[in-house]
């Protein structure tokens, strides 16, 4: 499994480009590391390797045990490889399997910027969501309160890309409200993400919101939240 996990980084590698790298790390921040490989590089990296070392004829725990060693790196496009190869080839893992492997991949703090955080919740959480909600939500709702930042924000994010989530309003306004009081702005801007997703269905529902949590909504949430609310004429 160690040489599975040298090649794909050694691939990784040989495709960066120092320059996006530099770029990517100042956007980012947080004191990400880059080896500047973009996404379709990545994926496609991903697509040779699996057919070429008929990687999903690997028993589930040897899956498991390449992803641990992707995400544990230090460069953020190996966990984005480990997200990918969970997306787009070994999406029969269960869901509960890779909850708990996610749950602990925040609790050795291997996703410590939103980069990682927020690619994880859109392409594996948010699918969750729309296939086995009770399950999924069940397990969110444990995160929703967690003091690492990151797994407490990706309580909520998944909800702005699920396709039901029209349904989940009830979730969406309680684990909001555990997270708009922090004092961290990461956990705030998921709201603002979440509420303006909202807001194409019930733009009452995100003013109502807004107005009972105001002492604790910055201007960049406020902005954010109504992004598609009517323009006020001036």
């Amino acid at each position: 499994m160690n040489e599975l996990l040298i090649n794909i980084q050694q691939k990784l590698s040989y495709a960066g480009d120092r320059k996006k790298g530099i770029w990517l790390e100042k956007f980012v921040k947080h004191g990400v590391k880059s080896r500047g490989v973009g996404i379709p590089t990545i994926k496609i990296i991903i697509k040779d390797f699996v057919k070429d070392n008929d990687l999903n004829g690997l028993p589930q725990s040897k899956k498991i045990e390449l992803l641990n060693g992707l995400m544990k790196q230090e460069f953020s496009e190996d966990k984005l490889a480990a997200i990918l190869l969970m997306q787009l080839h070994w999406n029969s893992i269960e869901n509960d399997v890779q909850l708990d492997m996610i749950s602990e991949w925040f609790n050795n703090q291997w996703i410590s910027d939103w980069n990682i955080c927020d690619w994880l919740c859109v392409r594996i959480i948010s699918p969750m969501i729309d296939n086995d909600p009770q399950n999924t939500i069940d397990t969110l709702n444990g995160w929703n309160t967690d003091p690492y930042l990151w797994k407490a924000r990706s309580s909520i994010v998944p909800f702005a890309q699920c396709k039901t989530i029209e349904s989940h309003r009830t979730i969406i306004n309680d684990f909001s409200s555990n997270l708009i009081i922090r004092p961290e702005r990461f956990c705030k801007t998921a709201v603002g993400w979440v509420l303006r997703e909202y807001s194409k269905i019930d733009k009452k529902f995100v003013q109502s919101f807004l107005e009972k949590n105001k002492k604790y909504i910055t201007q960049e949430v406020f902005r954010n939240a109504t992004k598609y609310f009517p323009k006020s004429k001036s």
